[in-house]
């Protein structure tokens, strides 16, 4: 092969000054890894978890139609695996990932029973939920809204509130042909209880951010990543739903 050189006699052979040997704590400096929580860590772990509920989904997506039950059944499933994250002082990603996997089956099938009565309110409650999302970080960011004990009280009152109207939904439908007006009917009480536990809920977001602020600012160590993102998770999917429910209200 030929010598290439450049014409350019400021580009002649060994015009370039060869690189500095680098120093021993620049090498360290280099390739040492971060042992404190970064907002990097919480995006992959979130993004990770959200991968593993779309795949869920799919299954709960596709078999919902031949077994109704399925939603029950994960959803009860996710719900005890959630009460135990929530209590243990130690986050275990094997049942995080458990329950992201698990919560998607139920989410899939719950997807599919409303979109079977309502065509495209998915997309609908995907990009409601998506809007509310980036609307309360832009708030939280600006400082316009910020986590006060009294929030954190309201929006932990209101979420199991809503878990125990559900669960007593559920035993009136199997011991009786009715159920409870305010969770389901398209009424006007019914809509503003909609309404009001999807604002409520919103303010889950405010939480998280501040959570994972100041366990940043705290130092917490990097597992703490699984525990931000099972409380994004949860947020987001209890946004969703209550989205879905408050369309379909509308729809009718």
């Amino acid at each position: 092969m030929a010598d290439l050189r450049s014409s350019n006699p400021a580009l002649r052979p060994g015009s370039f000054a060869p690189p500095p040997t680098p120093t021993p704590e620049q090498l360290s400096s280099q390739f040492r890894q971060p042992t404190t929580l970064t907002v990097d860590d919480v995006v992959v772990h979130t993004l990770g978890l959200f991968a593993v509920l779309g795949i869920g989904a799919v299954g709960g997506w596709l078999i919902g139609p031949d077994a109704p039950g399925i939603a029950l059944g994960a959803g009860l499933v996710a719900l005890a695996l959630s009460l135990v994250l929530s209590m243990r002082g130690t986050i275990r990603p094997s049942l995080v990932i458990a329950f992201a996997l698990i919560e998607g089956v139920a989410v899939g099938a719950v997807s599919r029973y409303f979109e079977d009565a309502f065509a495209h309110i998915v997309p609908q409650a995907l990009l409601g939920t998506g809007l509310i999302f980036v609307a309360m970080l832009v708030a939280y960011r600006s400082r316009r809204l910020r986590a006060t004990p009294r929030m954190a009280r309201i929006v932990t009152g209101v979420l199991f509130g809503v878990v125990l109207l559900g669960l007593a939904d559920l035993v009136v439908r199997g011991v009786s042909d009715s159920h409870l007006p305010v969770i389901n009917d398209p009424s006007p009480l019914g809509i503003l209880f909609s309404v009001v536990v999807l604002g409520v809920a919103s303010l889950q977001f405010i939480l998280d951010f501040d959570g994972i602020e100041r366990a940043i600012q705290a130092g917490a160590p990097r597992s703490e990543a699984w525990r931000a993102a099972f409380g994004l998770l949860i947020g987001f999917v209890w946004v969703y739903l209550e989205m879905l429910r408050l369309l379909s209200k509308l729809r009718q």
